[in-house]
Order: C-alpha cells, then sequence, then structure tokens
C-alpha cells in the first residue's frame, strides 16, 4: 500500500464487493506505519475505521530490505482522513482471524513474508482457511509492450524467495492470479477521470493514479517494455480481488506447479500432473482484460461520493 496504487484499488474494489466482508488488513514492505497509515485513511474515507489494520514484516525473511520497493511517494498517498491503526502485528492478526472466523478467505497481494511468518506462528494455518487467493506467479509468458519478459517480474514473489517457498509449499488451497493475465490489464486515463467525478474515496484514488502513472511508466521503459500511453496503472491486485466475487473475465486451469528460486528468482513452474511434483493450484492463464477492466471500474464507480 502506497507504492503501486493497485493495492489501494483492491481495497476499494473489496469494500465495493458486498459479497465479501473485510476482516482485517495487514501489511508488508519496509516503512510499515507509513503503509498502515495509508490503508487506515482510506477505510476512513469509506466509513470503516473498524476494521483493524496491522502493520507486518518490513524486511524480507532472509534477504536485504532493499528487495522491498520504496519509492519515495509513499507519504503523499496517505489520504487526508482519520488513519487509526492497531497494536496488533499483522501475523498475529491473522494466526487469530483464521481460529475465529469461519471460511476465512485470504488474498495475499503483496510479498510472503507476513503471510509466512503467521505460518511459523501456527503451522496448521493451512487447515483453518478455506483459501488463499494471491497475486503472484509467473506460468508461461508475460509479455508488455511487445517484449517477453524475464521471470522475475512477479516483484510480489521474488521480493522474499524464502517466504514465498514457504507459503506456496504450505498446504494452502491456492489460487494464483500470475501477472501473465495482470500484466495485460490496466486502468484506463478515461477510468482516471470516472472516478475522479465522483468523488470521495474514488476521487481519492485517481489522485494515487495519478501519482504512480509516470512512475510505472518510468520502470517499464527501463526494461525496454513502453507501455500505451493511456495505460494509467496495471491492474495486478483488483484483478485478484475480483476473481473472489466475479471470475467470468479470467480463465482458470487446474495445474500442477512447482515452486523454485533459481539464481535468487522464484519461480513458478508448470509440471505434468502425473509426473508426481509440485502442487495443484488453480491458476489464471487467460483474462477477457475489457471485460474485466470494465467490471473493476464499475464497481469502483458504486463506492459512495
Amino acid at each position: 500500500m502506497g507504492s503501486d496504487v493497485d493495492d489501494a484499488l483492491a481495497l476499494a474494489l473489496l469494500l465495493a464487493s458486498p459479497e465479501l466482508r473485510l476482516e482485517a488488513v495487514t501489511t508488508v514492505g519496509r516503512n510499515g506505519p507509513v503503509r498502515a497509515r495509508a490503508t487506515a485513511a482510506l477505510l476512513a474515507l469509506a466509513g470503516r475505521n473498524e476494521i483493524d489494520v496491522c502493520i507486518g514484516a518490513e524486511r524480507p525473511c532472509l534477504r536485504a530490505e532493499e528487495r522491498f520497493n520504496w519509492f519515495g511517494h509513499e507519504e503523499d498517498c496517505v489520504a487526508d482522513a482519520p488513519a487509526a491503526v492497531s497494536d496488533e502485528p499483522g501475523a498475529l492478526r491473522i494466526v487469530r482471524a483464521a481460529r475465529e472466523v469461519s471460511n476465512l478467505e485470504i488474498v495475499a497481494i503483496g510479498p510472503m513474508t507476513t503471510l509466512a511468518q503467521a505460518l511459523a506462528l501456527d503451522p496448521k494455518l493451512p487447515r483453518r482457511v478455506a483459501s488463499l487467493t494471491l497475486m503472484g506467479g509467473h506460468v508461461r509468458e508475460v509479455h508488455v509492450g511487445g517484449r517477453l519478459l524475464k521471470p522475475g517480474i512477479d516483484y510480489n514473489l521474488c521480493a522474499d524467495p524464502e517466504a514465498s517457498m514457504a507459503v506456496l509449499g504450505a498446504g494452502f488451497p491456492t489460487s494464483l492470479v500470475t501477472a501473465d493475465v495482470t500484466l495485460s490489464t490496466w486502468l484506463c486515463d478515461e477510468d482516471t477521470r470516472r472516478l475522479e467525478a465522483r468523488g470521495g474515496l474514488a476521487g481519492e484514488l485517481a489522485r494515487q493514479v495519478a501519482i504512480w502513472k509516470p512512475v510505472q511508466h518510468r520502470i517499464f521503459a527501463a526494461i525496454g517494455g513502453e507501455l500505451e500511453a493511456d495505460n494509467a496503472a496495471f491492474l495486478h491486485d483488483p484483478l485478484t480481488l475480483l476473481s473472489l466475487v466475479d471470475a467470468s473475465p479470467l480463465g482458470f486451469e487446474e495445474l500442477a506447479i512447482a515452486p523454485t528460486i533459481r539464481g535468487s528468482v522464484l519461480r513458478t513452474l508448470e509440471v505434468e500432473a502425473a509426473s508426481g511434483v509440485g502442487t495443484s493450484m488453480r491458476v489464471a492463464t487467460s483474462v477477457d482484460a475489457p471485460a474485466a477492466r470494465a467490471a473493476i471500474v464499475e464497481r469502483l464507480l458504486r463506492l459512495p461520493a
């Protein structure tokens, strides 16, 4: 939260989806207090101050903290609203939620470190939750601006590969919404204008999209993948959240996935199911990007003005 705007868009999408009840939000990444205040301020704008926001891991399990992104604009993404943050550590809040809430679904839209800490605290965690849906993985091919990208573009799993290995190998009933599909789906400038006109939380999202757009374009220009001019923000995390309430734009396959680390890069390798290697996971391998974008924007425009 506070870095790539897709986290804020996903949180708002959840708040705009009455099919789901939000139990708590935990952060992950450098400068956790800033990320937590950014989260709590968005909840306050939605009138949802009762939701716990808990600070999670601020550095990877074994790697240097620089593996966690920090772009410098994160303080600017703390909205002007009351921001109450819980004293309960993020990992403990996950463990408590899994014991207190039946059919709990965990949606992981950042590095896996806080969840890995929760798993270390409660090794039975995978049996206590109904599902784990995570934004992450690079299974087949990822294209941006006509360029075929190498594995490693998936920040969420690659930022802390050891934590990702722990989570993916723990036995959670897992769905992956991979970079294969999320880098095909983005918010357009016209969508941003519609959110801005809506005002309230939607207007705050538009403000944060405007902060993120030039950062995103610089990142991809540096790796040789020129983005469409009206690509305001990739919808990585909102697409992941959408899969819980309207999976129709996504094509899922049940695949055997073997997580491994190669040259410090977390890989989610597709293997033959009959090989006896790997874990069965529900994996998004295709997307109707215009339909997904339309469904996400339509829900965001339901937010109170």
